[in-house]
């Protein structure tokens, strides 16, 4: 009969110690990070490939805290340097860039890491709706 009560005490201390109050964390996403140069592995029109028409090889663009230099001109969304911004710092959906003495040119924005590399795709349909661009970007080392 004592051991039992010895182990229902034992147990009773096990289960009062044993709850605590669980704090909860809300997980932290870092803010995006677009600092660097990157260059064009792809273009696309419609689904359809036109890397192989233009040569892209010497385009980089290099983006600072909040404002980008072009190193070459080619079909892009802006032909100038100037400033950039994203729609969230730590969620962006879009990318903004305004040329100088020109307008901003927004970009929906998919900004994923593939085969250990931060990549970016920026779509635009400059005029006609109908025709979709489609850039791919990757950092340049």
């Amino acid at each position: 009969m004592k051991r039992i009560q010895i182990f229902l005490l034992l147990l009773c201390f096990a289960l009062i110690y044993s709850c605590k109050t669980e704090k909860l964390q809300l997980p932290f996403e870092p803010v995006k990070s677009l600092k660097g140069n990157w260059r064009i592995t792809g273009v696309a029109r419609n689904g359809n490939d036109l890397t192989t028409f233009f040569d892209f090889s010497h385009f980089r663009i290099n983006f600072t805290d909040s404002s980008y230099t072009l190193s070459e001109k080619v079909p892009f969304l802006v032909s100038e340097s100037g400033t950039w911004r994203f729609d969230d710092p730590q969620y962006p959906f879009q990318l903004a860039l305004k040329a100088k003495d020109s307008t901003e040119k927004i970009s929906p924005l998919v900004f994923p890491i593939i085969g250990g590399k931060r990549t970016m795709v920026l779509t635009l349909s400059p005029g006609c709706k109908s025709n979709v661009y489609s850039y791919n970007l990757e950092k340049a080392d």
